[in-house]
């Protein structure tokens, strides 16, 4: 007779092996001394034990909790006699099983894996550099958009000219330049970059370089070049930089904390008492820290 699995098993014996819901193993009372029972008996014949080791070790697993339920139909002709359809208890089950192993089967591991990914402290994946034209190499304003100015363009034009013009700082090909020649009472512009793109809680440095003169023997307090990021104030010029003739590019700088991951950087440019002012602003460059 070929033996292949515990069905065989089930046939020789003619019965249904069921242990409904099964206790865990640590709950199981494992015998020591085993009952030479019929059930006993079958698991230990040399015909069928390979069978019966497969079942118990997956059986008494700890983590088999479910309904273990066996049951086959075979020819009339193949049974030797006709037993009685049994259901075998949890119990029998466990005792029986318990003497045919060595050692109690190890216990199913059930293992979850959670890969998270982690930014990296400092890291940071903001596309460089954070300033687009800093340098108004370009010879336009763009991305650059003037958002203030006073007294009103195109009023005023013949009075107040801003835009590109060469040269810039060190030589350089360009600068963005503000010309007030009627020393209105007030002059203000606005120069500003927004949705530039950064990380969110770093630290970044501006950097600039300027100039400002204006028709005063003396250094005037009322000429300005201040820097604002999302409304903050983060550098500004001192009265003694608004110098007269000859341009002296002098350097601005200042921090801030990205509070998102966009911000608007503003350079405004305001002149009060009717001077005759003229500003530069060459190489702005914002970087992480």
């Amino acid at each position: 007779m070929r033996v292949t699995s515990l069905v065989v098993l089930s046939g020789f014996l003619h019965q249904t092996l069921a242990a409904p819901n099964p206790p865990e193993i640590d709950k199981r009372a494992l015998q020591t001394k085993c009952n030479a029972d019929n059930l006993y008996n079958s698991f230990i014949d040399r015909r069928y034990s390979a069978s019966a080791s497969a079942f118990c070790s997956s059986y008494i697993k700890p983590t088999i909790t479910a309904t273990t339920t066996v049951t086959t139909t075979v020819p009339a002709a193949k049974a030797k006699r006709d037993f009685a359809v049994t259901t075998y208890a949890p119990a029998r089950l466990s005792s029986a099983c318990s003497c045919i192993l060595t050692a109690t089967p190890p216990a199913t591991t059930v293992q979850t894996t959670v890969i998270a990914t982690v930014k990296p402290s400092g890291s940071c994946s903001a596309p460089t550099p954070v300033v687009k034209n800093g340098g108004f190499e370009s010879g336009s304003l763009a991305p650059w958009a003037l958002t203030e100015v006073t007294p009103p363009l195109p009023a005023y034009e013949q009075y107040l000219s801003v835009g590109v013009t060469s040269p810039g700082y060190g030589g350089s090909k360009n600068a963005f330049t503000v010309k007030d020649s009627a020393a209105s009472s007030y002059v203000e512009v606005d120069l500003s970059q927004h949705n530039l793109t950064v990380c969110a809680g770093s630290q970044y440095q501006f950097a600039a370089q300027f100039y400002m003169t204006d028709a005063q023997a003396v250094p005037s307090p009322q000429t300005y070049v201040l820097v604002y990021v999302d409304g903050n104030l983060i550098a500004s010029s001192n009265a003694s930089d608004a110098r007269g003739p000859p341009i002296a590019w002098l350097p601005l700088s200042g921090q801030f904390i990205a509070a998102s991951e966009t911000v608007s950087l503003t350079v405004k440019f305001i002149a009060t008492d009717y001077l005759t002012v003229e500003w530069g602003l060459d190489n702005v460059v914002v970087t992480n820290i």
